[in-house]
């Protein structure tokens, strides 16, 4: 798919997969909303919505891009046919060769098809959905990239943060401490200045999988698109900004993030979060941008990635579980032989490891592990690590491993205070900080007891190859 370098033509791909649907008419009002995340639990096509109430044809918004292992796996560059576990080791293999494909310097693109600036600015012009029935407001960023520039280092991220319309020209920027462009914000507010930012609202899911993977701090989204397309990808000095903006995006909102006091920050959500729930309003903490100019293309498309409730993800596989999967690897556990999350933001509060015991112990140092490397750190709560007869895949045969390998006082333990995510649902209010929140993790060994392996009963059912041979001889 080489040849594909917008969304427009990732449409037309889509297409000819039978991967897509246009729906006509919806409100912006909780229907597109409501659509998407019906459509996407039943793991349906892309929903393109067109004639959106209260909006002139053509401004569009698009859903579910990346909703289907299909879609994911022809996005990734791999066998489409490729499922659950084999798709996941199949991109943790392709992502070890990963090497920066430079961008590309263009003198402009069909972003700049159409201009608003300074008065003319107008975010109520696009179909910014409110995408569930208690967010506080109409969120314009949700499948955004937001693009920010290290003042020391001159470094450029590309992440993705929740926006939130606050005013014609004004939208509140969630960036949460920790994240790249949240450190770059500060650096700049700490030195007085304002901090120049980039918004591409559409554009091509490469750039939006780039901005929402969790890539090393000096790695370039932008160049990790270019990899991913296996072409380089094509940039605009931002006019004001002098930031780079994707030639091809659909919207970009162009301007800056002064370092205004409380008193001058609105309230920021509540939005259905990704645990599955309405979590972490604010008032007079979140950032607010000004825009200052918006590019958009003819018959614009704004991508609308909302998170859900899970298990209703906007990606079907746990795609930070493949970081995991490397990092327990990296610090010395063997015979790791795959891993999942459920309920997944990052890796998400509930990771499954699976191994082959080679000592007595070993599946104990998994999980301490798990639960303190990076990739597994943020949000998560429990790590379960089973043998790997058991498919980490299915949750049914998980929860049958731990309730019948698990000896409780022997293989529970509670880890205390560890890092989580500001959106955790279960922190008590009175304990949230702006520091920093954390949640225990309890690490579950539902592996059959290693010190007497042999002697623990075998199980009553067929071997997956017996099963395969059966369903090819009888044709089942």
């Amino acid at each position: 798919m080489n040849e594909t370098q917008d969304l427009r033509s990732f449409l037309g791909h889509l297409q000819l997969m039978g991967e897509i649907r246009t729906i006509e008419g919806a409100d912006w009002n909780l229907e597109i909303g409501g659509l998407t995340e019906l459509i996407s639990e039943k793991r349906g096509p892309a929903l393109l919505f067109d004639r959106i109430k209260d909006y002139p044809p053509g401004f569009r918004v698009l859903t579910s891009p990346l909703g289907t292992q299909t879609r994911l796996a022809s996005i990734l560059g791999l066998d489409t046919k490729l499922r659950g576990l084999e798709l996941l080791n199949a991109w943790r293999l392709k992502f070890r060769d990963f090497k920066p494909v430079p961008v590309t310097i263009s003198e402009g693109g069909p972003v700049f098809e159409n201009t608003m600036a300074d008065s003319e600015v107008d975010l109520s012009r696009f179909p910014a959905p409110i995408w569930h029935e208690l967010d506080g407001g109409r969120y314009i960023g949700t499948g955004c990239c937001v693009v920010t520039k290290d003042p020391e280092t001159g470094h450029i991220n590309v992440g993705t943060y929740r926006c939130q319309v606050q005013g014609k020209s004004q939208i509140t920027v969630k960036m949460d401490k920790g994240k790249h462009g949240r450190m770059a914000q500060e650096k700049y507010h700490q030195a007085g200045r304002a901090c120049p930012v980039v918004i591409s609202l559409g554009g091509d899911p490469w750039l939006f999988l780039a901005a929402s993977l969790p890539l090393s701090l000096d790695t370039s989204e932008y160049e990790f698109t270019g990899w991913l397309q296996g072409a380089p990808f094509p940039v605009v000095p931002g006019p004001m900004t002098g930031l780079p903006i994707p030639a091809t995006a659909e919207i970009v909102l162009e301007g800056e993030i002064p370092p205004y006091g409380p008193e001058k920050l609105p309230q920021e959500g509540p939005f259905g979060e990704w645990p599955g729930y309405y979590t972490n309003t604010t008032v007079g903490e979140v950032p607010i941008m000004e825009v200052a100019r918006v590019y958009y293309r003819n018959d614009p498309i704004l991508l609308g990635v909302p998170t859900l409730k899970s298990p209703n993800q906007h990606l079907p596989i746990p795609m930070s579980a493949a970081n995991l999967w490397d990092q327990l690897e990296k610090a010395g556990i063997p015979e790791v032989k795959g891993v999942w999350g459920f309920v997944y933001g990052s890796t998400g509060p509930f990771t499954v490891v699976a191994i082959k015991q080679r000592y007595a112990g070993h599946a104990k140092q998994t999980a301490l592990v798990a639960c303190g490397a990076k990739a597994g750190v943020v949000g998560g709560k429990f790590v379960v690590v089973v043998d790997d007869d058991v498919d980490i895949t299915d949750l049914q045969d998980v929860i049958w491993a731990m309730a019948t390998r698990c000896n409780v006082r022997e293989a529970v333990d509670i880890v205390k205070g560890v890092w989580t995510t500001p959106v955790e649902p279960a922190v008590r209010p009175s304990s949230r900080s702006l520091r920093g929140n954390v949640m225990d993790r309890v690490l579950i060994d539902a592996c059959r007891p290693y010190q007497w392996l042999d002697e623990f009963p075998p199980v009553n059912a067929f071997s997956k190859e017996y099963k395969r041979g059966l369903e090819e001889k009888w044709k089942l």
